[in-house]
């Protein structure tokens, strides 16, 4: 097993807030960078994105987590951010790593934070590929959370609404900014190859969802059913199963890249 290191780092994400990162890197060779976004009002230690990034960082890929604007201990407003500072806070790890480290290749994300890999890549060069876990197909999923709220801020009411215990100001742009994302119209240019976990009997993510969007992106997918864990992906075993059906794909997706790479040299 390759053994590795986490570093800490923070860069400029959106609306020129400092994003705090741990960023996993093998000890020797890397494969390729993987950007892993967490899920909605989640951080990047919540053990979903902790052990993927660990699992991952031992296989030979660097990986970087971190907060999105707002939340952890990254800073900014939460009741200020929306889906669209998501996907502005990945362009800007994107691009941190290219100028520090190298640039990444794979987005991967939870949840929400699949859903903003996907937008994200569609106008990321550097992208080759992208992962989702148990993603929404549209950002406006996530209202389901507000309930009672919801009703305020569709009236222009700022209000706050509970996750897990947790409460969140959250202000009416947020509403406006989800609605306005067609994700069924954008994933029709994006032409990389995608990865879906889907879990099965999913309490928060119907089954509806990764097959949308595996309907809807443009280039190849692949969508994997995850048996006997959560939303969170809580079982252990259930966890490094995907993380190895991960490995796996990208070393497929590899091989394809290899052999068209040579193709196109002999023409």
């Amino acid at each position: 097993m390759i053994k590795t290191r986490s570093i800490k780092i923070t860069f400029a994400g959106s609306n020129g807030n400092r994003l705090d990162a741990r960023l996993e890197l093998p000890v020797g060779k890397i494969r390729d960078f993987i950007i892993f976004s967490h899920c909605f009002t989640c951080t990047k230690d919540i053990l979903t994105a902790y052990r993927s990034s660990r699992i991952l960082a031992k296989q030979g890929y660097a990986v970087l987590r971190f907060d999105f604007s707002g939340l952890g201990d990254s800073e900014g407003d939460f009741a200020e951010c929306n889906f669209s500072t998501t996907v502005e806070d990945l362009h800007a790890a994107i691009n941190f790593l290219a100028v520090h480290y190298e640039e990444p290749a794979i987005l991967m994300g939870h949840s929400l934070g699949g859903t903003s890999s996907l937008a994200a890549a569609i106008d990321a060069p550097a992208i080759r590929k992208v992962i989702t876990i148990a993603s929404p197909s549209q950002p406006e999923h996530v209202l389901h959370h507000f309930e009672q709220a919801l009703t305020l801020l569709e009236q222009g009411i700022p209000a706050s609404f509970e996750v897990a215990g947790k409460f969140y100001d959250i202000n009416p742009q947020f509403v406006d900014d989800v609605r306005r994302w067609d994700m069924q119209q954008k994933l029709t240019k994006l032409d990389k190859p995608v990865l879906i976990f889907n879990v099965k009997n999913d309490a928060l993510v119907s089954e509806d969802n990764a097959s949308e969007i595996e309907r809807w992106v443009k280039g190849e997918t692949l969508l994997i059913d995850l048996d006997d864990t959560d939303h969170l992906l809580s079982d252990r075993k259930a966890h490094a199963y995907a993380i190895s059906r991960a490995v796996d794909w990208l070393e497929d997706q590899d091989a394809i890249d290899e052999h068209e790479s040579t193709q196109a040299r002999i023409k």
